[in-house]
């Protein structure tokens, strides 16, 4: 009897516990900004000079009166950077009014104005590409609290970038809102972004 009781006890458990796994699973496939963070308290943008792919000079003035993605990427990425700008392209194509989608290099050094605006046409025509002096960018990055160092790569005098996997929201305000993450697909990315209106 008591045998029969534990028996009951267990399995009832074991269905409570996976009940709940697959609920849990549910509840954050249907949030449409389960990736998103957030902020309660949006932060000013403080000032910078940087540059566009066109050559124009970009200040935090600049961001005001439209919602813009921004993420720091490089020409040279093998993965990361194209896969990102695939899927914000996706997205933009589906919106009638999108965000700027804004690329800052992580690699001024390869990264001229002009190197940005060949690299962007190949995705989208509208996105744009901001460089400038390595202070500039880690006003910008530190900001965001966002990241990016040169590594050595495996032949002398080469390198790579490491930088934060992350997508920055800048608010009409020129405030930075938000964050979601670089991996979301494109899906994802639209319900996040359609929320923001």
């Amino acid at each position: 009897m008591l045998k029969n009781g534990l028996w009951w006890l267990g399995s009832f458990a074991l269905v409570f516990l996976i009940g709940s796994y697959l609920l849990q699973i549910l509840s954050k496939e249907g949030s449409p900004i389960s990736s998103y963070h957030r902020f309660d308290a949006p932060k000013a943008l403080t000032q910078f000079n940087l540059v566009d792919q066109h050559l124009n000079e970009i200040n935090p003035g600049d961001f005001k009166g439209r919602w813009s993605l921004v993420f720091f990427g490089f020409t040279h990425c093998p993965d990361i950077c194209p896969t990102t700008m695939s899927a914000l392209n996706s997205v933009v194509e589906d919106l009638p009014s999108p965000p700027t989608v804004v690329m800052v290099t992580a690699d001024p050094e390869r990264d001229s104005p002009q190197v940005l605006k060949q690299y962007l046409f190949a995705f989208n025509e509208s996105f744009e590409g901001l460089s400038g002096t390595s202070d500039n960018l880690n006003l910008l990055a530190g900001q965001l609290g966002f990241a990016f160092r040169r590594i050595p790569g495996a032949v002398l005098g080469t390198y790579s970038v490491e930088h934060t996997n992350s997508i920055a929201v800048i608010n009409p305000r020129a405030e930075y809102a938000g964050f979601f993450e670089i991996t979301n697909e494109p899906r994802d990315i639209l319900r996040i972004i359609q929320s923001f209106h």
